[in-house]
């Protein structure tokens, strides 16, 4: 089967990484054929591991003629089966493409983010009309797809949870305090993790406060925030935020890593602060590291954490219940340690990558061969 994975996003983050993990994950049966953004990051990604790629310009988003014809002859010139699509603003560049190709290649669009408004108008139909199949990452999100899509096109949704690889080593307690010490963290405090884009959105201003009400209390939490900032200068606006609330000694900042399931083994929980993410693959990355975790009550986030079973849910944009939960954590290593087995063994088996990748090509398959 000759699949081209479609992603013109010009950034890299989790959209981004699951078209690379995608086209290198299918590689391992079929013909794969990444076409990315002609300046965007992923595009780098795809030359550093050699990975086969086209990069590309697109027109006007709404209605890319031009490049969709572009698109239609290199469909056709490479006899393309079947198209993985991932970014939502592609998808008119995907339809007319199809449209134009003599081959007609089924498409398959993961779709990651949330449905919010009906998309029963005529430009819509002919969008999710132009697609085979539509795989959500979360039954939540599938739900809304259904209703908000044409009646015609809601039996083409399906949910596809993501799926994590096991980390590369699970860190001994001797390597674990040598790594915190390189890091600046204390070999032996309870040290709660926060990976994830520096923006507001992500919440890290709620982990400070929750810092701050441990310290108000006597108890002492640190925290390790990992991650790009999105806006320069916002890494130090938190620097200076946690200065005035008297916790900058308790809290680390560091850039994107390459490894994040070794470093989230530096710490004792791993915590998702957004107010609504639509699935949080990090939760399921400290999970199959062995990581006890917390997360925010809404969105795709207790798909994953089942409370008190897997994991512990805190309401989400409340700073107070943030630090509650920590507490707990915190104060019974037991708990920790039972969720943190629970969460791992849960998430090894519904979260897991080959199967994940096995499900998404039966998928891809069954698309082609439809058309």
């Amino acid at each position: 089967m000759k699949i081209l994975e479609l992603c013109l996003s010009p950034d890299l983050g989790g959209l981004e990484l699951y078209a690379l993990r995608s086209a290198r994950a299918l590689r391992a049966g079929d013909e794969v054929l990444t076409v990315c953004a002609e300046q965007g990051r992923l595009h780098g990604k795809l030359v550093e591991e050699g990975l086969p790629h086209v990069p590309f310009r697109n027109g006007w988003r709404p209605f890319p003629l031009l490049a969709a014809r572009r698109l239609a002859a290199l469909i056709d010139r490479e006899g393309v089966e079947v198209i993985h699509l991932h970014w939502g603003k592609d998808l008119p560049l995907a339809a007319l493409a199809k449209r134009l190709s003599r081959r007609k290649p089924a498409l398959v669009y993961t779709r990651q983010m949330q449905l919010t408004r009906g998309k029963q108008d005529a430009y819509h139909r002919f969008l999710y009309g132009s697609m085979d199949t539509m795989l959500t990452i979360t039954e939540q999100l599938a739900d809304a797809a259904r209703r908000h899509l044409p009646p015609e096109d809601a039996a083409k949704v399906h949910c596809l949870y993501y799926g994590v690889a096991a980390p590369g080593e699970l860190l001994d307690a001797e390597a674990r305090k040598r790594l915190r010490l390189e890091a600046g963290l204390p070999t032996e405090g309870f040290v709660v993790g926060l990976f994830g884009r520096m923006e507001p959105f992500k919440g890290q201003t709620l982990m400070l406060d929750a810092l701050a009400s441990a310290r108000a209390a006597g108890e002492a939490i640190h925290a390790l925030l990992v991650g790009h900032e999105m806006e320069p200068g916002y890494r130090a606006t938190l620097q200076q935020k946690a200065q005035e609330l008297g916790i900058g000694d308790r809290v680390v900042f560091q850039d994107f890593v390459e490894n994040p399931q070794r470093w989230m083994q530096l710490c004792d929980v791993l915590a998702l602060t957004t107010i609504e993410e639509t699935f949080g693959l990090v939760l399921v990355e400290a999970m199959r590291a062995g990581v006890a975790v917390l997360g925010s009550d809404r969105g795709g986030v207790p798909e994953i954490i089942r409370h008190g079973e897997n994991g512990l849910l805190f309401r989400s944009g409340d700073a107070a219940d943030l630090y509650a939960q920590l507490g707990r954590y915190n104060r019974e290593p037991e708990l920790r340690a039972r969720l943190a087995a629970a969460g791992k063994a849960d998430a090894d088996q519904r979260f897991n990558e080959q199967t994940h990748f096995v499900a998404l090509r039966r998928q891809l398959a069954e698309a082609a061969k439809s058309e």
